[in-house]
């Protein structure tokens, strides 16, 4: 396909019902990275043939030679449904999938309305996988299930197909045993919150007389599981390059069984549903196939998901991968109707062949983004159910009946408006969290005649263009009493190039008898001072806007997490920002971009010194809400001390740990009173990264790092009503630690 220019994205950014904001959630190694590939060749970005093989997010080199993702990265997406000729943007998250890295996981779920949740068929569900899933059920993001990786049941297990569609059945069970385990756990806390107000009101209204029985109200939860009939569940292969819903196979049998609507097919092609042995046209259940012919005949029985979907996809690997054949690979191509090139055909290598044909004929990038597409909801459709419980800080069940809004700025996040220049709404956005990136990957600072004086001019160069702005603009101003502002210096030589804070232009406050020279040598000194504070590194937050539109050059609020409007004790966690710059997220490179419109994930310039990890951005900080702080799974527990190897690089190892402190959501660096400086991360991959970060880009010195060291913790907690049960709250986490013990008799 060919490259699809950022402007055209650009513009499909402001049709709201048409965006996806979504992220891939997996186990570390089950194939995340890989269905990326496949997702970015068909907008151009790489080739079809390298998908899986170049990992373009994975921008980092420790990820290409490890061979993991570190660090979520986003994407946006062009796709055009054939049946309806409608277009649409796809702002695409990869998260990592290893336990040190779910702060990621977490920022990228809050960023997002949908997942698509990948589990090794082979490997089933894992720790992370279970972790992840309980990420998108906390911030409300519905997912798709997409079984990865049916090529080595087939290559390397040697499965039939129906052997592979009983595992298959069993593991979308484990899946689903997963989501009702949350589901009751939600289901009890709202039970135990709902009759603590029942007796509140009976007391009020019947004193101490004993409250009369109470029953919680039962709640269909069918919704909430992944099932292939429903088309939220995909099989396929990332590494082969295919993949398929049961809708797709359902299109095409429907009109041979003699079925008018696919759509009745479909809900018959998973579970036991068999084509009649004598009637070829009919389709019957478990119990009507034993009835006519006997439970025997059941036994035998191939189901309808089996024969019409698996036994195709067996019989193509059979003959082009375990069982070499031209001749038959010839008749599958044929009977697909497949375009293969002829250079594919006479390749040597087997998985050429097969890829050729599976990509042609089961592509994974039309059946993933017509699942993105057609299951998960747009910012429109998400936004109602998903910002009461971050709006209000209530339970996730509060906004299942759609609570009204309660004043315009609710209004406002709810519909997901942008408003416009006429008739302006509250602009709310969130930054899930602030990366690092090179100065000379942002466009702001690689190319233009400013950024070119930047490399040319010495340091003395630009402090004497500064000085002889100086004396030109006092030559125009004499008459100003109050203080000389430095207007005539160009944004660029009057703004910090650092972007650990707001850029303003430079004031000198001068007395009315004071000197050109000396306004000259104050300005000489801050523009040293700038020059000082000069970094290779640029912060950029990386956020979601809710309502409004952001435009470069906006004044805004900037909240963390702790900040309480009603609190004026929380007031130095609310900022003042200006927009320096916005960006479309594509991956390794970023787009500039003057607005965003609401519903859309963007890189920002312009909050770091206002914002440390993750907070909101407000028009107006009284009347727009905090959005409630990130939910992680995983906490820094993993302590090093660090010094310098040559003492005089201190400063650098100070200001290196400043710049990680904000570019790290889940490090933790400690100042202790001795001098000392300690880093605390989630585990022992996440401090090898973040050691590499400072020696080669933060600190830019060589460190000394001590034996890691874990602390351990223990406290004393309530004991509940149950005898012999202590529980207690593990971290913040809200997990429940139950110690059981004898009661002694006494």
């Amino acid at each position: 396909m060919p490259i699809v220019p950022p402007s055209k994205l650009a513009q499909l950014q402001s049709n709201t019902r048409n965006i996806r904001n979504v992220c891939v959630l997996a186990h570390v190694d089950h194939g995340k990275t890989t269905l990326s590939d496949a997702l970015l060749a068909t907008n151009g970005i790489i080739s079809s043939k390298l998908a899986g093989k170049i990992r373009y997010l994975d921008s980092r080199e420790d990820e290409q030679q490890r061979g993991i993702t570190m660090e979520s990265s986003g994407i946006s997406l062009y796709h055009k449904q054939t049946e309806s000729d409608t277009e649409y943007l796809i702002n695409l998250i990869d998260s990592p999938g290893h336990v040190d890295f779910s702060s990621e996981v977490a920022s990228a779920a809050r960023l997002s309305d949908g997942a698509l949740v990948l589990v090794d068929v082979l490997e089933g569900v894992c720790t992370q996988t279970v972790s992840v899933l309980h990420q998108a059920w906390v911030e409300n993001v519905r997912p798709v299930l997409f079984l990865n990786k049916l090529d080595r049941m087939i290559v390397e297990w040697r499965m039939t197909p129906s052997e592979a569609y009983t595992h298959m059945q069993q593991l979308i069970e484990q899946v689903n045993a997963v989501l009702a385990g949350f589901w009751e756990g939600d289901r009890l806390a709202e039970d135990s919150r709902m009759l603590d107000e029942a007796k509140e009101r009976w007391r009020e209204t019947h004193g101490d007389a004993p409250m009369s029985e109470w029953y919680l109200e039962e709640k269909d939860d069918s919704h909430i599981y992944f099932s292939p009939e429903q088309g939220n569940v995909l099989f396929g292969s990332a590494i082969d390059g295919w993949a398929f819903r049961v809708n797709h196979f359902a299109q095409i049998f429907a009109e041979k069984l003699g079925i008018l609507s696919p759509s009745k097919l479909q809900a018959l092609m998973w579970g036991d549903y068999y084509i009649d042995p004598k009637n070829k046209h009919r389709v019957l259940n478990g119990k009507q196939l034993a009835k006519l012919y006997g439970a025997a005949r059941v036994a035998t029985s191939v189901p309808l998901f089996v024969q019409l979907c698996l036994n195709p996809v067996w019989q193509v690997y059979e003959n082009a991968v375990i069982n070499v054949d031209q001749e038959k690979i010839d008749k599958v191509i044929g009977a697909l109707n497949v375009k293969v090139h002829p250079r594919d055909r006479r390749s040597k290598d087997s998985r050429v062949v097969l890829t050729a044909i599976m990509q042609g004929w089961l592509s994974l990038a039309q059946a993933c983004m017509s699942a993105i597409v057609e299951q998960l909801p747009s910012p429109v459709d998400a936004q109602p159910l998903r910002l009461p419980p971050l709006v209000h800080k209530s339970p996730k069940s509060a906004a299942e009946s759609r609570p009204p809004p309660k004043n315009d700025v609710e209004k406002a996040l709810y519909e997901c408006a942008s408003g416009s220049s006429d008739a302006p709404v509250p602009l709310v956005a969130y930054i899930g969290k602030v990366v690092s990136v090179p100065r000379a990957s942002l466009p702001d600072f690689s190319s233009g005649k400013v950024q070119a004086d930047r490399v040319t001019m010495s340091a003395e160069e630009m402090r004497a263009k500064g000085r002889d702005a100086v004396r030109r603009e006092l030559a125009l101003s004499r008459d100003t009493p109050t203080g000389t502002p430095l207007s005539v210096l160009s944004p660029s030589d009057t703004a910090s190039p650092l972007s650990s804070g707001i850029s303003t232009p430079l004031h000198v406050e001068a007395a009315p008898e004071a000197s050109i020279d000396s306004l000259a040598e104050a300005v000489d000194k801050q523009l040293v001072l700038k020059e000082s504070e000069s970094e290779d590194e640029i912060l950029i937050g990386f956020g979601r806007l809710y309502s409004g539109t952001i435009s470069v050059g906006d004044t805004l609020w900037a909240m963390q997490p702790k900040y309480n409007a009603k609190d004026a004790k929380t007031l130095p966690f609310l900022k003042q920002t200006t927009v320096q710059s916005l960006y479309m997220m594509m991956g390794r490179e970023f787009v500039q971009l003057q607005s965003v419109p609401a519903g859309n994930v963007f890189g920002i310039r312009g909050i770091a010194g206002a914002i440390l990890k993750s907070g909101t951005l407000a028009s107006d900080a009284q009347i727009c809400p905090n959005l409630a702080a990130i939910h992680t799974e995983t906490f820094p527990i993993v302590r090093v001390a660090i010094e310098p190897i040559n003492p005089q690089d201190m400063d650098k190892l100070a200001r290196g740990l400043e710049l990680l402190n904000q570019a790290d959501a889940c490090v933790q660096v400690v100042s202790q009173t001795t001098g000392e400086h300690v880093l605390v991360t989630a585990g022992e991959l996440h401090l090898e990264r973040c050691l590499k970060d400072l020696r080669e880009r933060f600190a830019q010195c060589e460190i000394h790092v001590s034996e890691p060291i874990v602390p351990f913790r223990e406290g004393i907690v309530r004991q509940s009503a149950q005898p012999g049960v202590v529980l207690g709250e593990v971290g913040s986490s809200g997990r429940l630690l139950a110690i059981i013990s004898k009661a002694s008799g006494k």
